[in-house]
């Protein structure tokens, strides 16, 4: 018994100190290409929609709306979790009405038609990386300026870009999924460490109706702790390097929904305070509690969203 509780005993040392070791960053640090010509630009995004099958649904694919050559602003939308570029049409409509090229690309693993897809158990941080740098890569042969803005995932995505990319004129982050609402702050890269360790878990979104999930119908039911650990991941590294660095993009706006019960709000909050500790101005805004919205405020479909609440301050932060 004394023995079998030693051997206990220098497990759980074992796993905390384990737990303690700090998430890899190898492969994280962006590698910059990016376009000098509105001909090359195409062609990235050409190669982006290359990637999709027939197996991705057709209102989930990649989207470019140009003006027929560069324009003065470009406005690049990033998607949620679970969600594809179809959330941001809406908005992309509003941002090209007003004379900006749009580019709304499909988020790896995301919009396959046959919605219970399990890709996303095999998502991985260096890949959204990659992703990202791309897309603005390409965004940069569109026009001028780049303005690049994302919710939840995607919004994870933009924290990155703004931190490394000095090429982001402007950066807006949409209830970003730097931490998770139920494990907060210090836990989040525990959180990521137990979620990229465990084999692949699917939650769904509501455990009550499942596949009968209201709301957007290009939307998947369920999402992946893979998709989350990769996410999270991408998110701390921001994070870590926002604590020692100034951010590449000089035009911050942080968008949170009071309540959140997807993402971690304080993560937000701290992540601003650094950057504004570099002499960074960070807009900010939340929409307050007493709306009871849902964490997706983009999808004009999703239940809870209440786009005419949120659209005319989005689209006035997303510009152009």
């Amino acid at each position: 018994m004394r023995r079998t509780l030693g051997v206990a005993v220098v497990l759980l040392i074992l796993l905390v100190l384990w737990l303690a070791v700090p998430l890899p960053r190898r492969g994280l640090g962006s590698d910059p290409h990016p376009a000098t010509r509105y001909a090359e630009a195409l062609r990235l995004v050409d190669s982006l929609g290359a990637l999709e099958s027939s197996a991705i649904a057709s209102e989930c694919r990649t989207e470019l709306r140009t003006h027929g050559g560069p324009t003065r602003h470009v406005v690049v939308l990033l998607h949620g979790l679970t969600n594809c570029p179809a959330q941001f049409d809406s908005l992309g409509q509003i941002a090209f009405a007003r004379g900006a090229n749009v580019f709304i690309p499909r988020l790896p693993r995301h919009g396959f038609a046959d919605r219970m897809s399990d890709e996303l158990a095999h998502a991985d941080a260096v890949e959204l990386r990659r992703f990202t740098d791309r897309v603005l890569d390409a965004a940069q042969g569109l026009g001028d300026t780049v303005t690049l803005a994302g919710l939840s995932i995607g919004g994870t995505l933009v924290a990155w870009a703004a931190q490394e990319r000095s090429d982001v004129d402007r950066a807006v982050l949409i209830a970003p999924m730097l931490g998770v609402e139920m494990a907060p702050g210090r836990w989040t890269p525990i959180v990521t460490r137990l979620t990229a360790s465990i084999p692949n878990l699917f939650f769904w979104w509501d455990a009550k109706v499942k596949q009968q999930l209201p709301g957007p119908r290009h939307v998947y039911p369920r999402f992946s702790t893979r998709s989350v650990a990769a996410t999270l991941k991408l998110g701390w590294m921001t994070r870590e390097d926002a604590m020692r660095d100034a951010p590449g993009c000089r035009s911050l706006t942080m968008v949170t929904v009071g309540g959140d019960k997807a993402v971690d709000n304080g993560l937000c909050a701290e992540v601003v305070r650094a950057w504004r500790r570099h002499g960074v101005e960070v807009l900010t805004y939340e929409f307050p509690i007493a709306l009871h919205l849902n964490h997706d405020i983009v999808d004009p479909e999703q239940v809870g969203g209440n786009p005419s609440i949120t659209y005319p301050m989005l689209s006035r932060v997303i510009g152009p």
